[in-house]
């Protein structure tokens, strides 16, 4: 994980005295200091999933798949963490976050943090599709395909593919 992404939440000249002998600061109880932010916790446990896909030892389909996990989760996260808090702060809430921050300042936040994992994301893929095309896997643009393999794709599409994305009914009335 990117060592800064820390620096909000953990001080790191602290950190170092603390580990030479000296104590840490006191926190108040009360203090927002004694809290992460719930939704910038989650961008850096998105890191760590981004970090799998970055790590070589990983077999290259694996890094590819991990990849894809932190693009969906970062999908997901934005429809519903992100909106949820648009929406307050659309609505002009100004009630802080355990950590004290109001939807504004967290979405501040999200976003400069979002950006840098979305740009590192990208720079990974761009790696990944050479590496790819190094062990003869190649992806393809939908222009560069013949009328023959459309054709087999979509045929393979219906009748492979298509079924198990059809939602089925369950109920007594329509057994398996």
């Amino acid at each position: 994980m990117r060592a800064d992404f820390l620096n909000w939440a953990v001080d790191p000249k602290a950190m170092a005295a603390a580990s030479n002998g000296a104590s840490l600061p006191e926190i108040a109880p009360d203090s927002p200091e004694r809290f992460i932010n719930r939704e910038l916790s989650w961008l850096g446990f998105n890191w760590r999933v981004l970090e799998e896909a970055e790590n070589r030892r990983q077999p290259l389909m694996e890094r590819v798949r991990f990849l894809s996990i932190s693009a969906s989760n970062l999908d997901e996260f934005y429809m519903v963490r992100v909106a949820g808090l648009m929406g307050l702060d659309k609505e002009g809430v100004e009630k802080r976050s355990q950590d004290g921050r109001t939807p504004a300042e967290q979405l501040r936040a999200i976003d400069a943090e979002a950006r840098a994992l979305m740009t590192r994301q990208q720079a990974l893929w761009r790696e990944l599709l050479v590496e790819l095309a190094d062990a003869g896997v190649q992806l393809v643009d939908l222009k560069q395909l013949s009328k023959t393999d459309k054709a087999f794709l979509e045929e393979h599409f219906l009748a492979r593919v298509f079924p198990l994305l059809t939602p089925l009914a369950s109920d007594p009335a329509h057994p398996f």
